[in-house]
């Protein structure tokens, strides 16, 4: 019976050996296949043009395909589902922006503390018209408003994500009405806007740069708290903030973020791998460029930086929606503290 005991135990030994061994292998040869990144908006967003231009930088370190694929709807939620109901093992990403942060207020999609963040760079927001719209600033473009309510449309990129929400504080400091068209994406909503489906477009300034270069829409005003200049145009585009300081807070204290997001349980040795192929891409020559064309501010955050921006901001950003009657579900039930 000894015997058969000692057997026993030599035989559990060499299994956790050989388990031990078998991790640290996969630490050291993750990632082994090709790494899928589910885009949660459409095609010619910023989320779409970041994920896209740090895949193949990210390449460069993991030695495997980092693979991006539009997966729209449910404002993020249908890529942040088959995000969150595959394995968590670092090959199923979701590529993300500050509209993750309204994933509890519409109950689409786990809240911040389930996921880890990989936050590169974001722009700021923006309302812009067409270059042949009769309204030449955004105070023509209100006046039309108040003149007939819900007459002019605005074109987002989802019901209740943050160019909505910019759209619809703009609305309310001003006093007016729109009429707020949801598209799948930026991209979307700015083919509908050039297109003449809709009078304007609530985007970021790194979506419409190459439209303001190009001379096709007129930017109208920063729904910021600072003003910006473009290439090709003349003059600085004002904030929102200093002509409607009714929304000073919302246009001051929401902004966008682009880039990645893994589920919080994933394994620690994958996290770390992917956030250093993450922050070599930040690194890289390529990407100031890269931000400079897109109108972009660089963050290359990921950690712990990354949780506490992406949890200070949720709180932000689901009180404001909840505020504005965006929101479907209280922040307050949630345990969400006003911030």
């Amino acid at each position: 019976m000894k015997k058969r005991w000692i057997l026993m135990a030599l035989v559990l030994v060499a299994c956790s050996l050989l388990f031990a061994t078998g991790v640290e292998e996969q630490k050291e040869t993750y990632p082994t296949q090709d790494i899928n990144v589910y885009i949660f908006s459409s095609q010619g967003g910023g989320t779409d043009a970041w994920c896209r231009f740090l895949g193949p930088l990210m390449e460069e370190d993991l030695g495997v395909k980092v693979i991006n694929s539009n997966l729209p709807g449910a404002n993020g939620g249908t890529a942040a589902q088959k995000v969150w109901t595959s394995p968590h093992d670092g090959y199923t990403v979701l590529g993300a922006s500050e509209t993750s942060m309204f994933f509890g207020s519409n109950g689409v999609a786990p809240t911040s503390e389930n996921w880890h963040f990989f936050i590169a760079a974001g722009s700021g927001g923006i309302i812009v018209v067409p270059a042949k719209s009769p309204y030449k600033t955004i105070q023509e473009f209100v006046a039309a408003a108040k003149a007939n309510p819900k007459s002019i449309k605005i074109a987002n990129s989802g019901q209740g994500k943050g160019w909505h929400t910019k759209a619809v504080t703009l609305e309310q400091a001003a006093e007016v009405e729109f009429k707020h068209v949801p598209y799948n994406g930026s991209g979307p909503a700015i083919t509908a806007m050039l297109s003449g489906e809709a009078d304007a477009v609530s985007c970021s300034t790194g979506e419409i740069s190459e439209y303001i270069r190009a001379g096709l829409v007129r930017p109208l005003v920063i729904t910021e708290a600072v003003g910006e200049r473009f290439e090709g145009w003349d003059g600085m585009v004002p904030a929102a903030s200093d002509i409607y300081p009714k929304g000073a807070f919302a246009f001051s204290n929401m902004f966008q973020w682009l880039g990645f997001m893994l589920p919080i349980d994933t394994p620690d040795f994958v996290v770390k791998r992917f956030e250093t192929a993450f922050q070599k891409a930040m690194a890289n020559p390529k990407t100031a460029e890269f931000a400079k064309s897109q109108s972009a501010k660089l963050f290359g955050l990921s950690g712990a930086k990354a949780a506490e921006l992406a949890k200070n901001m949720e709180a932000v950003t689901w009180w404001m929606a909840y505020d504005l009657g965006i929101a479907k579900i209280s922040p307050e039930k949630a345990g969400i503290a006003r911030p």
